[in-house]
C-alpha cells in the first residue's frame, strides 16, 4: 500500500510540473528511478528557492536538491538554469572571500549558461547574458565578455537584452582603455548600441529609456575628439547623404566640438534642404558663427525663431544673438530684452544687460553735465539688475554676486554723495543709448 501511495504521489507531482512549468518549456523528467529523483528534487529546490530568494541566503538543502535535479534531469526546467541556478551561485560568489572558491563559483555560473544553451538552445541570447554576467562579476574578464556580448548583439540586433547591451558597451570601454581596440572602434560599438536603444525607445520601451544615460556616460568615457567623430560619420554620410536621421545624428555629435568641420557644414546644409526646421537653421547659424560671419548667422537665427514653437528655445536663441553682437551694445541689449520678454526668469540675460550698461560708462558719462554722477547712476542700475537676476534665477547667484562686488567697488562713499548734494536712497535717472532709473547707493 505504501508503495502504491508513493507512486500516486509521483504521478501527482508530474501533473503539477506539467501544468506549472509546461508552458514555454520542453520538459524531460527521464524515466524510472531517475524521473522520481528528478521530480522530488525539483519540488524541493523550487519550493525552497521561492522562500529563500527573498533573503538572498540559499540553504545547503536547496543547493543539494538543485544539483541533483540539474544532473539527473537537465531538460526538466529552463528556470533551473536561469534565473535560479545563476542567481544562487552569484550569491555564493559575492559572499565568498576565498579567491579559489570564488573562481569555482564563477566557473559554475559560466557552465550553467553553457548547459542551458546545450539543452534548450537560444545560443545567441544566452551567450550574451553569459558575457554580461562574466564582466559584472569579474571586470578583468572584459576581453572574453566583449567577444560573447558582441556575438549576441551582432546576431540579435534590436532584440538584444538590455543587460547584454550595457555590458557590451562597458567591455568596449575597458578594451579601449587597455588599448586592445581603437577609439574609433569603441565609438562604433556605441553607435551600434545607441541605434538599438533608439529603436526600442521609439517603441515605448521604458527599460531602454532608463538605461540610456548609462550608455551615454560610458560613451563620454571614450573622450571622443573631433577627428574620431569625423572618422566615424564621414563614410556613413558619403553612403547616405540624404538620410535625415543620419544627418541629425551627425549634427548632434559634431555640434559640440566640430562645428568648423566640413562634415558638419555639409550635414546641416543637407538637413536644411530636406527638413527645414528651427534646429537646422540654428545649426547653420552656429556654423557661420564659427566662421566669424555673424551677419549671416543672425539671418539664420532669425529664421529659426520663425520656425520655433518653444518660447524657451526662442529666448535662448535671442540670448545667443545678443552674445554675438556685443560690438553693438544697443543691438545686443535689444536681443537680450527680447529674450526676457519670452522668459522673464532668464537670469543670465539680466546680467548680460547689466554688463553692457557698465561697459558703456565711459562713452556715456562723458556727455553728462556731471560725469561722475552719471557713472554712479549706471553702476547703481547695474547692481539693481544683478539683484533682479539672482532673485528670479538662483542658478546665476554666484555670477551675480561677483558682478555686484565689482560694481560696488566703484560706488561713492557718503562724503562724495554729500558733495553733490545727493541723499542715499534718492531717485536718479540717466539716459544714453539706454535709459535707467535707480536709487543712490554708497559703498
Amino acid at each position: 500500500m505504501k508503495r502504491i501511495a508513493f507512486w500516486w504521489a509521483v504521478v501527482g507531482l508530474l501533473s503539477v510540473y506539467s501544468t506549472t512549468y509546461g508552458q514555454g518549456e520542453s520538459l524531460n523528467f527521464g524515466s524510472g528511478k531517475d524521473s522520481i529523483i528528478c521530480v522530488e528534487n525539483l519540488a524541493v529546490y523550487q519550493h525552497r528557492y521561492k522562500n529563500e530568494e527573498r533573503t538572498g541566503v540559499f540553504s545547503p538543502e536547496t543547493m543539494n536538491a538543485w544539483r541533483k535535479a540539474f544532473n539527473v534531469c537537465p531538460q526538466s526546467s529552463k528556470n533551473m538554469y536561469i534565473p535560479h541556478g545563476v542567481n544562487m551561485f552569484t550569491v555564493l560568489y559575492k559572499n565568498e572571500k576565498d579567491a579559489v572558491k570564488k573562481q569555482k563559483y564563477l566557473d559554475t555560473i559560466m557552465m550553467i549558461y553553457d548547459k542551458r544553451i546545450q539543452n534548450f538552445g537560444e545560443e545567441n541570447r544566452y551567450i550574451g547574458l553569459k558575457g554580461a554576467d562574466l564582466i559584472l562579476l569579474n571586470p578583468a574578464k572584459f576581453e572574453e565578455a566583449y567577444t560573447l556580448c558582441k556575438q549576441s548583439v551582432d546576431a540579435l540586433g534590436a532584440k538584444s537584452d538590455v543587460k547584454t547591451l550595457v555590458m557590451f558597451m562597458q567591455a568596449a570601454v575597458l578594451k579601449f582603455e587597455n588599448k586592445s581596440i581603437t577609439k574609433t572602434e569603441a565609438i562604433q560599438v556605441y553607435q551600434q548600441i545607441a541605434a538599438i536603444f533608439e529603436a526600442n525607445i521609439q517603441k515605448g520601451s521604458q527599460v531602454h529609456e532608463k538605461q540610456l544615460p548609462v550608455i551615454e556616460n560610458m560613451f563620454l568615457q571614450l573622450k571622443p575628439e573631433c577627428s574620431d567623430l569625423v572618422a566615424l560619420f564621414e563614410p556613413q554620410f558619403k553612403a547616405s547623404p540624404e538620410n535625415p536621421e543620419l544627418l541629425k545624428k551627425i549634427i548632434s555629435n559634431l555640434g559640440k566640438t566640430c562645428k568648423d568641420s566640413e562634415l558638419y557644414l555639409n550635414a546641416v546644409v543637407s538637413l536644411d534642404k530636406i527638413e527645414p526646421s528651427a534646429l537646422s537653421k540654428r545649426s547653420i547659424a552656429e556654423m557661420y558663427v564659427e566662421k566669424k560671419q555673424n551677419n549671416t548667422a543672425l539671418t539664420y537665427f532669425k529664421e529659426s525663431i520663425e520656425l520655433e514653437a518653444d518660447n524657451n528655445q526662442k529666448a535662448e536663441t535671442y540670448y545667443r544673438m545678443a552674445s554675438i553682437t556685443m560690438g553693438s551694445p544697443s543691438t545686443s541689449v535689444a536681443y537680450a530684452q527680447s529674450a526676457l520678454k519670452l522668459d522673464p526668469n532668464m537670469g543670465k540675460a539680466h546680467l548680460f544687460i547689466a554688463a553692457q550698461y557698465v561697459n558703456s560708462i565711459s562713452s556715456c558719462a562723458e556727455k553728462a553735465e556731471f560725469p561722475e554722477v552719471a557713472r554712479w547712476t549706471i553702476l547703481w542700475a547695474a547692481v539693481d539688475m544683478c539683484n533682479k537676476a539672482k532673485s528670479v534665477d538662483p542658478s546665476v547667484a554666484g555670477q551675480a554676486n561677483s558682478q555686484i562686488s565689482n560694481y560696488r567697488a566703484h560706488f561713492p562713499d557718503a562724503e562724495a554723495l554729500f558733495g553733490y548734494n545727493i541723499t542715499e536712497g534718492s531717485s536718479h535717472s540717466y539716459s544714453c543709448w539706454f535709459s535707467v532709473t535707480t536709487t543712490a547707493k554708497v559703498k
